[in-house]
């Protein structure tokens, strides 16, 4: 199964997929990701007067395998960081 997210350039790879309680954003195609993204600095930019405080964006393509019963669990218990594997970053939108 292919899914794909996006995450700030400042976040450090091997604490990529801890489960932090902050819920992450994951689309079924790269277009709908980069669309999100897209929005989401228009947003920011433009409520800004000053400089925009926009940071680069990368936009990720992870692979899990097709979930049963225990991977659900595990998602739920743990996060998504045990069930992927394989991870890449496709762009950046800066």
């Amino acid at each position: 199964m292919i899914l794909y997210t996006y995450s700030l350039e400042v976040e450090l790879n091997e604490d990529r997929w801890k489960d932090t309680g902050t819920p992450g954003f994951f689309f079924a195609e790269l277009d709908e990701v980069r669309q999100a993204v897209s929005e989401l600095r228009r947003e920011v930019t433009s409520n800004e007067e000053e400089e925009p405080s926009w940071s680069p964006v990368r936009i990720e393509r992870i692979e899990i395998l097709a979930p049963t019963a225990q991977d659900v669990l595990t998602l739920l218990n743990e996060g998504i960081g045990p069930l992927i594997q394989r991870y890449e970053i496709v762009e950046t939108i800066a």
